[in-house]
């Protein structure tokens, strides 16, 4: 269960209209929580909801399913599908979900056990053309899961029905958040804030890069996050040049730069900050050149920012404001290549997922959160820079949501000058 006070129903069902309001009559939809995963023998892998079914049912269980039934004659008929009470499981696992806190979380009215999915769903699809399904479709590896065989099974036995994505549906909803949603993202900043402010008074030679992990996380989880909203990347010295590491096991020394990408999942939510301080508590003068001119980018960046581009235009308008600074500053001959010393692309969305729902054709709205996250690495010289924001766009233009995790020289010197 979400530690985070849950949101109303009436937020669940809201979306679910507007989702409802895509189809008719001869379809039938169906989503349904993420797997259980084994780690090995009877131990399982955390297990985190399937953020596209939280945000229709605002359910924190697996094992369910939320069938709609769209009409073109009246409202849609919804059922929810939850795995039956069983005194046995409680003992080892807890209270289970009963049909009533499923209906009051979810505002849908009809509860039933898992068992009676599959008979409903084959008798409601009967005279429907189509069944619309979600299924996380980007990395072709992943492992099959139970969403897979149902699939799989529904087409041998009803060859007829067109089994069709729902998913481009769900991120046209999804890319647009609602008060509720921005207000969770804020609360996972004021979280990470508080961290990162720890670890500049902490830091120092001499410590591990899992040390000031484990002060982060520790002060997520203490301070009402469920989880880490991804692996932390602690990066010292030339680790910080590589963009996903997370092995997090060197020891950090005098005159290294410390790379800290870090997000803690508040409700389901999570911000997504990239910070970067001096072990020894000020930058030396190369580091403060390479930093500012990070700190450059991401600041004209985010002033020419405003709602109505799409990201493909804002990564052509990235890529000139990166190339004219890193020429300007020497680390590039050529401002075209850029990606030489950048490596990535400006940002993403942001939202129920760290790397959130949308297309690049679309336009930025009120209600779209996005990351700016320029970066420099120069692995050669030991340094890795990236420094990343999180941006609201909203009715009049844009607002930084985490403009209150310090970023300018003079201010990270002079709070790690007051070490705790």
């Amino acid at each position: 269960m979400l530690r985070t006070p849950p949101f109303p129903s009436q937020f669940f069902s809201q979306n679910r209209l507007e989702l409802i309001a895509s189809f008719d009559s001869n379809t039938v939809i169906l989503l349904q929580s993420a797997d259980v995963m084994v780690r090995n023998s009877d131990i399982e892998h955390p297990w985190r909801q399937d953020s596209s079914f939280f945000y229709f049912t605002g359910l924190d269980e697996p094992g369910c399913s939320l069938l709609i039934i769209p009409s073109n004659e009246g409202p849609a008929e919804e059922l929810l599908f939850i795995p039956p009470v069983d005194p046995e499981k409680e003992k080892w696992n807890g209270k289970m979900l009963t049909r009533e806190a499923a209906k009051e979380a979810s505002g849908v009215e009809k509860v039933q056990d898992t068992g009676a999915l599959m008979t409903t769903l084959f008798r409601v699809q009967k005279w429907r053309e189509s069944l619309y399904y979600e299924l996380n479709d980007f990395f072709p590896n992943q492992p099959l899961t139970s969403q897979h065989l149902l699939l799989a099974d529904v087409s041998k036995r009803i060859p007829g029905l067109q089994i069709k994505k729902l998913d481009p549906f769900i991120a046209k909803l999804r890319y647009c958040k609602k008060p509720e949603e921005v207000g969770n993202v804020r609360e996972s900043l004021n979280i990470i804030n508080q961290a990162l402010t720890g670890v500049m008074k902490k830091l120092k030679p001499g410590m591990m890069e899992y040390q000031v992990e484990a002060e982060i996380v520790y002060h997520y989880l203490n301070n009402g996050c469920n989880r880490v909203g991804y692996e932390a990347i602690v990066a010292g010295g030339k680790n910080a040049s590589v963009l996903h590491y997370v092995t997090n096991h060197c020891r950090l020394n005098n005159g290294d730069l410390l790379l800290i990408d870090t997000g803690g999942e508040y409700g389901m939510y999570t911000g997504d900050i990239t910070r970067v301080y001096p072990v020894s508590g000020r930058f030396s003068a190369r580091q403060r050149q390479c930093y500012q001119a990070v700190l450059d980018v991401n600041q004209a960046f985010i002033e020419a920012l405003k709602p109505g581009d799409s990201w493909k235009q804002l990564y052509e308008k990235a890529a000139e404001i990166i190339g004219e600074i890193y020429h300007r500053e020497g680390f590039i001959d050529d401002p075209k290549m850029h990606l030489n010393v950048s490596y990535h692309r400006i940002g993403h969305y942001l939202g129920l997922d760290v790397h959130d729902v949308g297309h690049l054709n679309w336009p930025m709205v009120e209600g779209t959160i996005i990351t700016v996250e320029p970066g420099l690495y120069l692995p050669e010289e030991g340094i890795g820079i990236r420094i990343e924001d999180n941006i609201l766009f909203t009715a009049n233009g844009i607002e930084v949501l985490s403009r209150d995790i310090p970023t300018e020289v003079e201010e990270i010197e002079e709070i790690m000058s007051s070490k705790s």
